[in-house]
């Protein structure tokens, strides 16, 4: 039988399958050490934040090379994403885009 409230399924809404794109700020740090495999990533619509948990992530280099992470959680109030690479990030890659696919 039909539910007449849910569309399809229920829970929370989720957020169409576009790509997002967003900006890697910084890698993560503690005191005394920086993670190059994991790195902060700024949205450019920071309102679909918590909908992009567990993403894939894209980072493409012009030469052609391709390097994946996932969203693994979020970081701060201004939704900002902590992204884990799958290999060790270029610190020449801080400062330019990445694609989210959700």
């Amino acid at each position: 039988m039909r539910r007449p409230y849910s569309a399809g399924g229920g829970g929370a809404a989720r957020m169409a399958k576009a790509e997002v794109s967003g900006t890697v700020t910084a890698f993560r740090q503690s005191k005394f050490k920086e993670d190059s495999y994991q790195t902060i990533v700024a949205l450019a619509k920071p309102e679909h934040a918590a909908e992009l948990l567990g993403a894939r992530v894209v980072w493409a280099r012009k030469d052609g090379l391709k390097i994946l992470g996932r969203v693994v959680a979020l970081h701060g109030r201004k939704g900002a994403l902590r992204v884990r690479w799958d290999r060790g990030f270029p610190p020449q890659g801080l400062g330019t885009q990445v694609r989210i696919i959700p």
